[in-house]
């Protein structure tokens, strides 16, 4: 299982505005309503604004989303992303190998 070590940099600056419960609360419900993902997945433990997220998903653009959704949550300044993912899926991310065109049943074929 690997780490998902990519910095999620901070959303705001200065003191927290909300209480970190509440926040906590938020993203763990953002979480479950965006990603299906339950609090026994992903732990969300928050410290001053700091969202500390552990866990592990399956793949990497998952856990990525994960801290990004994390960082739009009122009241997060920073988000500490210890998520581990099984599968490093960046290379197929942006491979265009199958891609189909989003109007159309057949294979997309860029520059044609």
């Amino acid at each position: 299982m690997r780490h998902h070590a990519e910095p999620t940099p901070p959303t705001a600056t200065g003191a927290p505005t909300r209480a970190d419960a509440a926040i906590r609360r938020d993203v763990e419900a953002v979480l479950r309503r965006r990603m299906w993902i339950r609090p026994d997945q992903v732990a969300v433990r928050v410290s001053d604004g700091t969202a500390t997220l552990t866990g592990a998903v399956g793949r990497r653009s998952t856990a990525g989303i994960v801290a990004r959704l994390t960082a739009a949550v009122p009241g997060v300044l920073r988000v500490a992303d210890r998520v581990r993912y099984e599968f490093d899926d960046a290379e197929l991310a942006r491979s265009r190998v199958d891609r189909t065109h989003p109007f159309s049943a057949e294979p997309f074929r860029p520059g044609r």
